[in-house]
């Protein structure tokens, strides 16, 4: 049977549940903490176990890429006997197998009985290769107004190049309609269907919070607090001021480095207790869609579509008709 891909959340699970603290510091940087001592770590998640080629490829770019590289940190479905065996012989190696539940780090194994801690996850399964993330902005985008506007318009509300602008259009076919002015979407509802059922996530690494006070008061703690790093809201709290329907009981907050809530009075959980996800994305199309969809200064929330998609990850009895509430409000001004 074929092995599933595995994600860098699941990893950080993981070694938050064996007691390493886990600081998110960008969408594949690390900072674990571990019996009073931190180390930096580059995240590698792989679909199969890296060959020893392989190693040396990313120990050399790690290198290149900082005079003080920290440590590899491979987050693998199930780890070989050679990667386990580099791992203890080398602590500059670590590994999170994911599958068989087992953590080598400083040279050293961590296992034990952890059930429910990586239960089956909500949500898009990741893709494998490269994601097209040009692509899933401009379905964004595309449902932002009917009006025409040009692939140099588009490719800057997406924040891609024109090049990626005018690939993506191909691939939507009959779905969008070049007229005198630009470019439009001709069938807006498919493109609303097709975001939400192909979109892989974000991606990069999230961490899980608990916290106490209602879900706006833990988002705009949370947002005034990455403020410095682009915080932006998603999930049920900005879906509350785009049509107000459910109580909310989970927020998102994306933003462009690591924050240790816990200095807010957060405690570190697991997906399913969580309260609010703190998300640094590999989509770098998100804060673009949401200044092009925003007509206030600051930005504080993502885009509505990202939101819906966000409101339909969380799911809930009545997350379906949240996304039906949100999904009219956006294409009402197609009607106009």
């Amino acid at each position: 049977m074929a092995t599933r891909t595995v994600t860098a959340s699941e990893g950080i699970d993981l070694l938050s549940a064996l007691g390493v603290n886990v600081i998110v510091r960008d969408a594949d940087t690390v900072t674990l903490g571990l019996d009073g001592r931190r180390t930096i770590a580059r995240v590698h998640v792989r679909r199969s176990p890296p060959s020893r080629w392989d190693i040396r490829r990313d120990v050399d770019s790690n290198r290149a890429r900082d005079a003080h590289p920290g440590i590899l940190l491979y987050v693998v479905p199930k780890a070989t006997a050679a990667l386990a065996d580099r791992a203890v012989a080398d602590p500059t190696i670590a590994v999170v197998s994911v599958q068989d539940r087992v953590v080598i780090l400083r040279g050293k194994r961590m296992e034990e009985e952890l059930p429910g801690v990586l239960a089956a996850r909500q949500g898009a399964a990741p893709t494998q290769g490269r994601v097209a993330w040009g692509r899933y902005a401009l379905l964004r985008v595309l449902l932002r107004t009917p009006r025409p506007r040009t692939q140099m318009d588009l490719a800057a509300e997406c924040g891609v190049s024109q090049v990626t602008i005018s690939n993506s259009l191909r691939t939507l076919d009959t779905a969008v309609v070049r007229d005198e002015g630009g470019w439009r979407a001709l069938r807006p509802e498919t493109l609303w269907s097709q975001f939400l059922a192909e979109y892989p996530g974000p991606q990069g690494i999230t961490s899980y919070w608990l916290g106490l006070d209602p879900i706006v008061r833990q988002a705009k703690a949370v947002r005034d607090a990455s403020a410095a790093v682009d915080g932006l809201v998603s999930g049920d709290p900005a879906a509350d001021t785009i049509a107000p329907w459910r109580v909310g009981s989970r927020a998102v907050v994306y933003a462009r480095t690591g924050l240790d809530l816990a200095r807010l009075g957060f405690s570190e959980t697991t997906r399913e207790n969580a309260t609010l996800d703190y998300v640094v994305p590999a989509d770098p199309t998100i804060w673009s869609t949401a200044r092009a969809w925003s007509s206030t200064a600051p930005v504080w929330t993502t885009d509505p579509v990202l939101v819906a998609w966000d409101v339909q990850r969380t799911g809930g009895p009545d997350a379906a008709d949240a996304v039906e509430r949100i999904r009219r409000t956006v294409l009402a001004g197609w009607l106009k």
